[in-house]
């Protein structure tokens, strides 16, 4: 099976960004039993994308077109992909609810102009929580993905998606099963050291790796005709990546961070309540995005200044004044405080600097302290992030709730360094 892959963008043919997208791709393709031919690259230009479909299509099976589906003026892929196949532009309904969704899980409205990417050929396949994507199908049978252009989004899409779907549709007979893996706490070339020949010896099983943020994928899959074998061998891989990551893996399947956490509270039977300052309520907005939360989940309060850390949680002023609001010794009486507050089994605290301003010498802008109150003690930690505002309160925010999956795999952890 030939296909072909046809990258979008004036960045990339200008040269101000390098094109990654293929080669990824063909990696992925080819052990698959796929065979990558042409590969071009071309800007944003309706007639530029419409030639190079047509070359693509005239000497492949399948394309990939990757790129261009933004909400910016110079992403059009979509109204190209319209005047190529003959089709009108219309709202997906779908894909309204995919955007809402890709920005409520880190805890954003829809902006303000990205319904144009909800605008799309006629009679488009949205594919499955993509926040952009969509195949269409030419009269020959021959499938066209459009995935967007990040690599991160486009690999989640080409593993979850794509290769399950072109083996669906050029080899029936065959079955892809695939099984995800969320990291988080490790860059992605330490992730793929530690997995670095974990399908050594076995053509027919792969891993993807593509960074969501914060997380890293990790995505294995295998092709068999043998469903049975297939899903041994898939459980065995899964097993060895496990161990092979330790700690560090957060969430597994479609489940993410915040829904294993909300399964073990629910499991073990233990309430919750938080106390954020830096954060501003975005731990208490993940889990509650979280259905059954109200099981475990008794209250959170944003506590941004020092006033309302000791009225709201009994910080004692003493402590303010010798180690600051943002300090290990804060963040305790922060997770002890809201703990016996509200009667729960535990309190879990944050406070720290977002920026891009209020850091000193000692304590920069992404300095962050954490506390976790629980029925053993209290438990406290400190973390440096980079990056803007939004950046660092999604990292501690994701920092928090894996301290709790922690502490709910072993109670042990309440006592580690």
């Amino acid at each position: 099976m030939r296909g072909a892959i046809i990258c979008i963008g004036d960045e990339l043919v200008s040269g101000r960004v390098a094109e990654r997208n293929s080669r990824y791709a063909a990696s992925r393709l080819t052990p698959l039993g796929f065979e990558i031919a042409w590969v071009t690259m071309v800007g944003d230009d309706q007639a530029a994308i419409s030639q190079a479909l047509a070359l693509a299509l005239e000497q492949s099976q399948f394309v990939l077109v990757c790129g261009g589906l933004g909400a910016t003026d110079d992403d059009i892929t979509a109204q190209a992909a319209a005047r190529f196949f003959g089709l009108a532009l219309a709202e997906s309904r779908r894909m309204v609810a995919n955007l809402k969704a890709c920005f409520e899980a880190v805890g954003l409205a829809v902006p303000a102009g990205a319904e144009k990417m909800a605008w799309l050929p006629q009679g488009a396949q949205v594919l499955d929580r993509a926040c952009a994507g969509f195949k269409l199908t030419t009269p020959a049978g021959q499938p066209v993905y459009f995935l967007p252009g990040v690599p991160g989004e486009m690999r989640r899409l080409l593993e979850t998606q794509v290769l399950p779907g072109l083996v669906q549709h050029f080899q029936p007979g065959q079955v892809v099963l695939t099984r995800r893996l969320a990291v988080f706490g490790l860059a992605e070339s330490e992730v793929g050291q530690r997995l670095a020949g974990l399908t050594q010896g076995r053509p027919q099983a792969g891993v993807g790796f593509y960074p969501v943020f914060p997380e890293e994928q990790v995505v294995i899959s295998l092709r068999s005709s043998d469903q049975a074998a297939a899903q041994a061998l898939l459980e065995a891989l899964e097993a060895e990546a496990l161990r092979r990551l330790q700690g560090f893996v957060v969430a597994r399947g479609e489940e993410n961070l915040a829904q294993a956490v909300a399964r073990r509270m629910t499991g073990q039977g233990l309430s919750l309540a938080l106390a954020e300052s830096c954060t501003g309520g975005l731990i208490g907005h993940r889990v509650t995005s979280v259905a059954g939360a109200s099981e475990f989940f008794e209250r959170g309060l944003v506590v941004y200044s020092n006033r309302a850390k000791m009225e709201l949680l009994g910080v004692r002023p003493e402590t303010l004044e010798a180690h600051g609001a943002v300090s290990a010794e804060t963040a305790a009486e922060m997770a002890s405080g809201v703990r016996r507050l509200s009667g729960v089994d535990l309190g879990l605290a944050v406070t720290g600097i977002a920026g891009p301003s209020g850091g000193s010498p000692e304590k920069p802008v992404g300095t962050v302290y954490l506390g976790l109150a629980a029925p053993e003690g209290v438990k406290t930690g400190h973390r440096r992030f980079w990056g803007g505002r939004a950046q660092i309160k999604a990292l501690t925010a994701e920092t928090a709730l894996d301290w709790l999956r922690r502490y709910l795999e072993d109670h042990a952890f309440l006592r580690g360094a």
